[in-house]
């Protein structure tokens, strides 16, 4: 669970070499996301940029 935009959001990420995916909703379901990515860095520490993007578009900053 994170917390964005004022929102907990519920979801699974995952990542292989090329591709970077997750799907996530608000706990009541009033928004979703479902993404998939290509990324050369799916296994890196951080967040890929384009992920990161997504998330906050569809849910806001933390």
């Amino acid at each position: 669970m994170k917390r964005l935009g004022g929102r907990e959001v519920w979801g699974k990420t995952g990542g292989r070499w090329g591709c970077n995916a997750a799907v996530s909703a608000t706990r009541d379901g009033s928004r979703t996301l479902v993404y998939g990515v290509n990324s050369t860095d799916a296994k890196g520490e951080g967040m890929n940029e384009v992920a990161q993007a997504l998330m906050v578009a569809a849910y806001g900053r933390p």
